[in-house]
């Protein structure tokens, strides 16, 4: 039997007994020696108190328990992140017991028209996180999402890119309010949770950049900068007049974009346009128009945030290494 463990939700101690979570009957975070006589008098007697009972939490409350935990270790992006994709599941399959969820309702859950692969695969992985934190806290016995099967991220290479064409069509039938986020994907090539981050307090627009200090590769200790073209800058120029302080691109309510917000917007134009485009496509729109045009792997590679050009060799390897070289190779036969 597994020593006594403190489930804030209930603010009471538990244990488990075999696959069950028990109640110890004592409540309160300060409890903790009064919790472990009662562990070791249920240990004594071979069974529950009598005030003790068998209970698996909810779905909802080991989601709740995750992001409390993950708030103070986790950085807000990632964070957000979790509760983007957990949140909603939550509404559908909160009341149910923790332990009686099946991977046949999770897989099914992710089989959303508008997710892609990769989308499928995010959620996925954020829900056996949660389930496995779960597990090795305690707070569940055993893992019912231990053999959750995920499909393989698509590849975001040539496939997924936006052209100028798939772009223009797109912005037209954006709302007003969407069409500043796409536009400046489609300028610098940054990563769509880097848009959705930018503030008018990282924007520096007299060096025409972005600085990001929490994005996707901080944990290796470098910062983000996103250089902006005048087109760029004069776009963050108008949001900053429009709302002042704070993030610059939002939605129809004025609240910052979510990963789902733009999942669920870019879903919503391609049932409008036709165009099979997703937000990260429109930095693989942007690198492979500037590979095409004979900017140096290096320098695409800088512009995209990436610390070397292995991404660029494994998304673009038609492009890329001797790209440069071949073009020059043409220009000397046409």
């Amino acid at each position: 039997m597994r020593q006594p463990f403190f489930y804030a939700a209930k603010n009471t101690w538990y244990c488990w007994d075999g696959s069950r979570k028990v109640s110890l009957g004592v409540r309160g975070e300060e409890s903790k020696e009064e919790a472990f006589k009662a562990w070791h008098r249920l240990m004594t007697n071979g069974k529950p108190t009598p005030e003790a009972r068998a209970e698996a939490p909810t779905v909802a409350e080991v989601f709740k328990a995750f992001l409390a935990d993950a708030e103070g270790r986790l950085k807000p992006s990632t964070v957000r992140g979790y509760r983007d994709f957990l949140t909603p599941f939550s509404q559908r399959f909160g009341k149910v017991k923790a332990d009686r969820l099946t991977v046949e309702q999770a897989e099914a859950y992710s089989r959303k028209p508008e997710w892609s692969n990769s989308t499928r695969h995010d959620f996925l992985s954020a829900l056996s996180v949660a389930f496995r934190w779960a597990e090795r806290t305690g707070l569940l016995g055993s893992n019912p999402l231990r053999h959750l099967r995920k499909p393989p991220m698509e590849s975001r290479g040539d496939k997924a890119l936006v052209s100028d064409d798939a772009h223009a069509r797109l912005y037209e039938a954006a709302p007003s309010y969407f069409k500043p986020f796409l536009r400046l994907l489609f300028l610098t090539g940054c990563r769509p949770g880097e848009a959705a981050a930018i503030t008018s307090e990282n924007f520096d627009e007299a060096n025409g950049v972005v600085r990001l200090r929490e994005h996707k590769t901080a944990r290796h200790g470098k910062s983000r900068t996103i250089f902006l073209p005048p087109e760029a800058v004069a776009l963050l120029r108008q949001q900053k007049e429009q709302y002042g302080s704070g993030h610059l691109l939002r939605n129809r309510l004025g609240l910052p974009y979510s990963k789902n917000a733009v999942v669920h917007m870019m879903a919503s134009l391609r049932r409008k346009t036709g165009v099979q485009g997703t937000a990260y496509g429109y930095r693989h729109g942007f690198a492979t128009d500037a590979l095409a045009k004979g900017v140096p792997d290096a320098q695409v590679a800088a512009l995209l945030g990436h610390g070397s050009t292995a991404m660029l060799h494994r998304h673009y390897s038609h492009l890329t290494a001797q790209s440069q070289a071949l073009r020059e190779a043409l220009n000397r036969v046409r």
